[in-house]
């Protein structure tokens, strides 16, 4: 690139997923028993040419800490690029204060040692693949200040993406109105969470959000301003999903199960970093019966698994089947016990219990470290 871009991962006002997020950030919350949901816009940075990147973290630090690490899975050069993780500690006790807004001003020595011309801002919660340094052409050649990311979802707006800001854009392809999506319509253009802007920009904004209102993030500004200032609007196709919930955190993890789908994000010149774990491949007996299933490595099975996702290290004893589910990182699973649609998070025992049984659409989910 001719010109210096800076990343910006925005982990504020992500949704959670209930109880699954409580003592983690959603951005570090496991994905298909490898990856973490922060790892698509950092692989989206890193792929793209972005050197430098910068993590604005609204709440649990040390998960997301612990995950990224200094960042040397998502940086080429570490002699040009920075890897820093941004977060506001005067205002993590006060929730109105604590916003992205506030964290950037707060982290304003980082911002301006990157010297930076554009930055890209994307949310971890948005899955998508998209490679940013043609937005970026396409951006500076426009002569626009500000380039929003958005889908059209012709079928599912009042199920999915809640919450989100849905958007109206013109015949020019200019954002003129948004508003928060409340599933009143099934059709619609969703805004990504996702803006291309240059950095006197970014600092306008800041500035306008401070004087305007103190509770104000990055969203409420272009949402206030949509109306008067010129934002131009790009589209992104192919597959676009929200994780907003603990039911979406199953469904479209499952989703990904089918092989058209699963290629339909991940594709072979585009890979998404993660980091890595040195554990052994996985231990599969004669018994075992595995239909439909990601397993990750470090496994030990000797039950059944169909249609789930299985993290590193867990035990699937003799006589259990798992079935529509999730289990996280070093999990036992007990002899004869049968899950179905049910998330389990990492570190719990499933050994008294015969039966547990969800949904899809309403999973049950056992916490953290639990013995059932």
């Amino acid at each position: 690139m001719r010109y210096k871009v800076l990343g910006l991962v925005d982990c504020f006002n992500n949704p959670g997923f209930g109880p699954l997020t409580q003592h983690r950030a959603m951005a570090s919350t496991s994905f298909l028993g490898r990856y973490a949901y922060i790892d698509f816009p950092l692989s989206n940075f890193l792929n793209s040419g972005i050197p430098s990147i910068g993590i604005l973290c609204q709440n649990h630090i040390r998960s997301l800490s612990k995950h990224v690490g200094n960042g040397r899975s998502w940086i080429s050069n570490t002699k040009i690029g920075d890897f820093q993780v941004l977060y506001d500690e005067p205002n993590v006790a006060n929730p109105g204060y604590n916003t992205d807004v506030a964290c950037l001003f707060e982290n304003m020595q980082f911002l301006k040692g990157q010297h930076p011309d554009y930055v890209v801002i994307a949310s971890p919660h948005m899955v998508y693949e998209c490679d940013y340094s043609k937005l970026l052409e396409e951006h500076i050649q426009s002569g626009d200040r500000i380039s929003l990311l958005y889908t059209h979802i012709s079928s599912g707006l009042k199920t999915s993406f809640i919450n989100q800001r849905k958007i109206e854009v013109s015949p020019r392809g200019k954002v003129t109105h948004m508003e928060l999506n409340r599933g009143d319509v099934d059709e619609g253009d969703i805004s990504l969470g996702c803006m291309i802007l240059d950095y006197p920009m970014l600092e306008s904004l800041m500035e306008y959000a401070a004087g305007t209102s103190s509770f104000f993030n990055l969203a409420d500004v272009l949402s206030y301003l949509s109306a008067s200032v010129l934002i131009r609007a790009v589209k992104i196709d192919g597959y676009v999903r929200c994780f907003d919930s603990l039911s979406h955190h199953l469904k479209y993890s499952l989703e990904l199960l089918n092989e058209d789908v699963y290629h339909s994000l991940f594709q072979e010149n585009w890979p998404i970093h993660t980091r890595t774990y040195d554990t052994p491949p996985t231990l599969y007996h004669e018994e075992t019966s595995i239909q439909n299933a990601y397993v990750a490595n470090g496994c030990d099975i000797q039950g059944t698994v169909i249609n789930s996702i299985i993290g590193r290290n867990v035990r699937i004893k003799k006589g259990a089947v798992v079935k529509d589910s999730i289990i996280s990182s070093n999990v036992l699973i007990g002899e004869n016990v049968k899950l179905t649609g049910t998330v389990v998070d990492r570190d719990a025992s499933v050994i008294h219990a015969n039966e547990i049984e969800g949904s899809i659409d309403n999973p049950m989910y056992i916490a953290r470290g639990d013995i059932v």
